[in-house]
């Protein structure tokens, strides 16, 4: 199992107070949620069970934080899920002992943050298309190129940039590079635009020769390709844990919706039709948490079979908000039930940490072989 049901009930009330007090003070609701960031880090030292746990980033006590916040800020448990896999991770997986000392405690108390770019736009499977180059120097790296998609991003202190290193050798190398993002020659784009997960800010950076030391690159070793198909697992992984949340905050709103006493003394949940329909969304959410749970009889490094979880896990996230903004949607103008905000956060997952058509097309390129 990758939930406590435990930890859900001790920790449920006071996650659902703190992001609602957060709201109630908020005047932009868009706007990144450092002050909740730095709360839940000092109200539950939400990071240390993924350094603490042997499955790293499958930590339980992480999962079921990330699942419980889900159900009420999709976008804040994305930006924990950023700091999580694309920074405490890569550092604690594969860093070095130097920089482990330089930069893993202050990750997990939150005192810098963290991105990664990979995405050139185009990326999808084929590394030959990388454009991002770290040229070794005497001194160390010159990094130039720039990242479409990089999460948490004007917001970060450290940047993981996935590069590739040209060598006498016929196939180049990649390998993951630290850049302080306070660096000359590192300039971030303007915001991009998206329908869900508000909160979590996305946008380009472009490096321009940024000088680099020795020591930047990732455990001192190019291995790039390896260590990306590992943070992107990881963050799959974390992402249909959110999905699951997002199920069951859509679900439980609707459900809440459907027990209140209406003005001709009934409830809705009272008619068959109703109770039907909604043991029908409770079994595919069920079906996804199952399909969830079930990775932890798979290979650790069943990539494929991880894609496969987070593409289902959404799209139950969506079909689970559509059904119920059908069922009740047009009974609810007055009621402060938020489901179409669950759609578009699980719309908005459905094209992060690979999108959901790139995995349909791995599942199908094994059909295509003669």
């Amino acid at each position: 199992m990758i939930y406590n049901d435990n930890l859900a009930k001790r920790y449920n009330a006071e996650i659902s107070s703190l992001i609602a007090s957060f709201f109630e003070h908020r005047t932009d609701k868009n706007q990144f949620p450092r002050e909740l960031f730095d709360k839940f880090i000092e109200s539950f030292d939400i990071f240390s069970s993924i350094v603490r746990d042997e499955d790293s980033i499958l930590s339980e006590e992480f999962m079921t934080f990330i699942r419980l916040i889900s159900k009420e800020f999709a976008a804040f448990s994305t930006v924990l899920l950023t700091q999580a896999c694309y920074g405490i991770y890569p550092i604690n997986r594969y860093g070095s002992s130097k920089q482990k000392s330089l930069y893993l405690e202050k990750l997990i108390k939150g005192e810098i943050l963290a991105g990664l770019g990979f995405s050139e736009g185009y990326l999808g499977e084929n590394l030959e298309l990388v454009n991002t180059t770290a040229t070794k120097t005497s001194n160390g790296w010159r990094l130039s190129g720039k990242k479409s998609i990089v999460s948490n991003c004007r917001f970060t202190d450290i940047l993981f940039i996935f590069a590739k290193v040209e060598n006498d050798e016929k196939k180049p190398s990649f390998g993951f590079f630290i850049v302080d993002t306070k660096a000359p020659g590192v300039y971030f784009g303007e915001d991009i635009p998206k329908q869900g997960l508000k909160g979590l800010p996305i946008s380009s950076v472009t490096f321009d020769n940024i000088e680099l030391s020795e020591d930047s690159l990732l455990g001192m070793t190019l291995a790039g390709q390896e260590q990306l198909n590992d943070f992107v697992r990881k963050l799959q992984l974390g992402l249909s844990a959110v999905s699951i949340g997002i199920s069951e905050g859509a679900f439980e709103k609707g459900l809440s919706f459907l027990k209140v006493k209406r003005g001709f003394g009934k409830r809705l949940i009272d008619a068959t039709i109703y109770q039907h329909q909604f043991a029908d969304l409770y079994t595919k959410l069920c079906a996804a948490e199952a399909y969830f749970n079930s990775y932890k009889n798979q290979m650790l490094d069943d990539s494929l079979y991880v894609s496969q979880i987070k593409l289902f896990t959404t799209k139950v996230a969506i079909e689970i908000s559509e059904e119920i903004i059908r069922l009740i949607g047009p009974l609810q103008a007055q009621d402060k039930s938020p489901i179409d905000r669950y759609l578009k956060d699980a719309k908005t997952i459905e094209s992060y940490g690979k999108s959901g058509d790139s995995i349909r097309k791995r599942i199908a390129h094994q059909w295509l072989k003669e």
